[in-house]
């Protein structure tokens, strides 16, 4: 099974124990005498640095990290067994995730970069790492044991393979080409509306509510399609952004083919389904409901879907969104110096989040929505995109004008040197299929960093922006408080302060391996406590309100000057039964502008009319009259 004539082995302590996760030392792969600590093999060869060996390392260091971990070895498991290719399914430790192995007969790493971003775009547990290291990856092979005294076990299930089938490269390139496109086919849509069901689907069940036929096509995916935990949260983002109820979706989790992950679980045997205890399973429904109501609202402000004109742009995008996020973690200092850098770190992802999903560098976006997206103050957006322009992170390319927002255009800052540097023609571009997959990872990353940070309870009332950032840069994974300093680019004591008010709150727990975050979001209930819930849907509606004043005012001055005014008011009330018409139109026309006893206008009295629903009830008598 050895592709090199030595294994890696771990070393001990002065006093004997194993604390390191180093292999430093080499120990023969010839003699029947294995390593008294921990060892690993290379998956290459160290001639050609072929790979003979393909290992997914699915993480999973707590409960809810291992449930994740479980749904990605289903999903890989039942796509290996359609691929017919043999695999070998491990328990890495007794605490730890699964290692799902594969035999190859010496694949190239411009193939197996390929296989781990297609990979990285669906399984969510997946460590790409040792996928794409044909220098010094290396894993703990089965049997192997690890630091805490348990072992790397082979384990049983229907159609598994034995071990043995390690010691037989069978996994040719095309093989690995099947599987590739077999992950791009689960990878998720960047629009919710085409989104398209990976799998049979039956076409026998109905919604009880309305849904788009897309939607509904994800509801009939029998037995939650090839990845059932992606395809459940598809449903329920789609049933969000219908209206749906809480008692909606539970309904239909009874019996919706495409909503079989709330009902089953995989078992890490075999990838079968077995069902999940009827407490588990709603709370795991209340959790995901409440992520995809999170974003949903996002989704509908943020509607650009502009084809990309060139891969080129797409390419320099999505690399610039992989540097800045890259930067985030390994240099934080520029982004957490103080508030204004936080707020700042916050919009520029936002800005970068749009680019990413429409394909353009140059992005249309209010400062209200970009308000929206971040969960900060229009005010404060507005200093920060005055403090990004001036630092050359961001360049606004058109003003304002009338109804139509600014356009601003991310700049390459982040972009790493070589991609400009030479001859394009000797650039490595990714393939146009392999881009799509790192967007769709990049995507993911941006979005979950900033849910993490929109919310109630991280507002200037309740814990704060430096709370914010340091709930931002906990995972569900638990972290030492020095990790924790660096990726947040807080102070230790900064951090360790943030740190006890989450904890306080029953955000964040600490545990012996370091802090993480609570597996059931408290978020909401924290907020309710502390007498900030609902701050973000009052401004989001203080948003609206004053977009319905501003395009009224437009209208008013349109008319006043003698034109038509280019956009038509969304009526108030449903189908009207006898359509009238004036000089300023039909019953869907604004109406009069307010005005004072002197002929001014007097915008508080249509800002009044405004909140209180009251434009078409003033349409109205003016027809009447």
């Amino acid at each position: 099974m050895v592709k090199r004539r030595y294994v890696n082995k771990m070393r001990a302590d002065a006093d004997g124990t194993l604390t390191s996760h180093r292999y430093p030392d080499f120990h023969s792969a010839i003699g029947p005498v294995a390593p008294s600590t921990p060892w690993t093999i290379n998956l290459t060869d160290d001639i050609d640095r072929l790979f003979w060996y393909a290992c997914f390392d699915l993480d999973a260091k707590t409960p809810e990290a291992y449930q994740d971990a479980t749904e990605d070895l289903g999903v890989l498991v039942r796509l290996l067994q359609r691929a017919g290719l043999p695999h070998v399914v491990c328990r890495s430790s007794r605490n730890g995730g699964f290692h799902v192995w594969l035999p190859l007969a010496g694949i190239p790493v411009e193939i197996m970069r390929e296989l781990a971003d297609a990979a990285g775009a669906v399984l969510s547990s997946l460590d790409k790492a040792m996928l794409v290291n044909n220098v010094t990856g290396a894993v703990r092979p089965p049997g192997s044991p690890h630091r805490d005294g348990s072992f790397s076990t082979v384990m049983e299930g229907e159609d598994t393979y034995p071990v043995d089938v390690l010691f037989t490269p069978s996994v040719v390139e095309s093989d690995m080409r099947r599987v590739i496109d077999s992950f791009r086919e689960l990878r998720p849509a960047i629009d919710s509306e085409k989104d398209v069901v990976a799998g049979p689907t039956d076409s026998r069940h109905q919604t009880h509510r309305p849904l788009p036929p897309h939607a509904v096509k994800l509801m009939q995916a029998v037995g939650g399609g090839y990845d059932p935990s992606n395809n459940g949260y598809r449903c329920l983002l789609a049933a969000a952004l219908a209206g749906w109820s809480f008692a909606d979706v539970e309904e239909a989790a009874k019996t919706a083919p495409g909503m079989e992950h709330y009902r089953t679980e995989n078992s890490a045997e075999g990838g079968r389904r077995v069902p999940r205890r009827p407490k588990e399973a709603r709370a795991r429904l209340e959790r995901q409901w409440a992520a995809a109501l999170r974003w949903a609202g996002t989704r509908v402000k943020y509607t650009e879907k502009r084809a990309p004109r060139d891969l080129t742009e797409l390419t320099g995008i999505v690399d610039s969104a992989e540097a800045m996020l890259n930067a985030f973690r390994v240099s934080p200092g520029r982004w957490a110096r103080a508030e204004s850098d936080l707020h700042d770190s916050s919009v520029l992802a936002a800005l970068v989040w749009m680019a990413v999903r429409s394909g353009q560098r140059n992005v249309t976006a209010s400062i209200r929505t970009i308000a929206i997206v971040t969960g900060i103050p229009s005010t404060t957006v507005d200093r920060s995109l005055r403090r990004l322009s001036a630092g050359e992170w961001i360049s606004r390319v058109r003003y304002a004008e009338g109804a139509e927002a600014a356009v601003w255009r991310v700049a390459e800052k982040f972009s790493t040197a070589h991609l400009h540097v030479g001859p394009h023609h000797t650039s490595n571009a990714r393939p146009p299929e392999q881009l799509f997959d790192v967007r769709a990872a990049v995507l993911r990353s941006l979005e979950d960093l900033l849910n993490a940070g929109r919310s109630d309870v991280f507002t200037r009332a309740g814990l704060g922006p430096t709370a914010r950032r340091a709930y931002e840069a906990l995972q569900t994974a638990a972290a030492h408080p020095d990790s924790i300093a660096e990726r947040s680019g807080l102070p230790r004591g900064r951090l360790l302060a943030a740190l006890t008010r989450l904890k306080r709150h029953s955000l964040v727990v600490s545990t012996a391996e370091g802090w993480r975050r609570r597996l059931k979001d408290f978020r909401h209930r924290v907020a309710m406590k502390l007498g900030v819930s609902g701050i973000l849907a009052q401004r989001e509606q203080n948003y609206a309100d004053e977009r319905t004043l501003w395009a009224w005012w437009l209208a008013e001055t349109t008319f006043r000057a003698g034109r038509s005014p280019k956009q038509r008011r969304r009526p108030d009330t449903g189908q009207v039964r006898f359509r009238l018409s004036d000089e300023r139109g039909d019953t869907d026309a604004w109406p009069a502008y307010p005005r004072n006893a002197d002929d001014r206008a007097d915008h508080q009295m249509a800002m009044r009319y405004v909140k209180a629903g009251a434009l078409q009830l003033l349409r109205d008598e003016e027809l009447a009259a």
